[in-house]
């Protein structure tokens, strides 16, 4: 994992938000080298974490490619061959995994699990085809077809699970392109509140356009991973989900920036 590190001028601007707190001179360069210090973690942790959901949404596709192909009723060994040397390492590992797993209902898993790019090579369409199905595509449904302009309905089809996710596969989660808007911001904002309490002593004061000090620091964070256009709107959504949680509103001069 690649480590954040704050900018030249970062601890100083951090220094600024927690004397703004009024605390005692002496010790607000202490909080704010404590606080400085968690920020460099929950930064780097967060945009580990959004780097592996973005990896794992990739692998998801790829299988979801590979799956119609397994599927078909004359399957193209060739193409089949040529797919799965191009998964990328960890999602041979996760395939892998499955076999390995299943080995003990399916003996002949066991092979896939040890080395499934040398065994897609050679593999004759007996065995490739059979064996990948089974620890490739986890499951699936048929979903009715969808309404056409013309009012008619499309035939219905088969939806493959992979990864747990299938394309409107009802009670599993949605495969779909990119990740959900703002999810990673609001996670990371989570982590900065407690960041800024366990630091500080401060419970974190609700407001999105940066004039209150932790929605300052804030701003400042995203400003330094390049997501500056983002806090605002992160920050909006932050305090709503909290207000839920505690079933109350947030105040109206807060929400407005306060």
């Amino acid at each position: 994992m690649t480590f954040f590190h704050l900018p030249t001028d970062g601890r100083s601007d951090v220094l600024r938000r927690v004397q703004s707190l009024e605390v005692v001179v002496w010790s607000a360069f202490a909080v704010s080298h404590a606080l400085c210090d968690r920020i460099e973690a929950s930064v780097s942790t967060c945009l580990a974490e959004e780097h592996d959901q973005a990896d794992r949404a990739n692998w998801a596709g790829q299988l979801r490619s590979l799956a119609p192909l397994l599927l078909s009723e004359a399957p193209s060994i060739g193409l089949i061959r040529t797919r799965v040397a191009r998964l990328p390492a960890p999602l041979i590992r996760q395939i892998e995994s499955r076999a390995l797993r299943l080995a003990d209902q399916v003996p002949a898993c066991a092979i896939v699990g040890s080395d499934l790019l040398g065994w897609a090579k050679v593999a004759p369409a007996v065995d490739l085809i059979p064996l990948l199905r089974l620890c490739v595509v986890e499951g699936g449904a048929v979903l009715a077809g969808q309404d056409r302009p013309t009012g008619r309905q499309s035939a219905p089809h088969f939806e493959p699970v992979v990864f747990g996710r299938g394309r409107a596969v009802p009670g599993l989660p949605k495969l779909q392109g990119g990740r959900p808007a703002d999810d990673a911001e609001v996670r990371l904002i989570a982590h900065l509140a407690v960041d800024w309490h366990l630091a500080t002593g401060f419970e974190p004061e609700a407001g999105r356009d940066g004039h209150s000090a932790f929605s300052g620091l804030v701003h400042d964070v995203f400003g330094w991973i390049g997501r500056s256009k983002k806090a605002k709107f992160s920050l909006r959504v932050y305090w709503a989900m909290m207000a839920d949680r505690a079933g109350t509103h947030p105040a109206a001069d807060q929400t407005a920036g306060n």
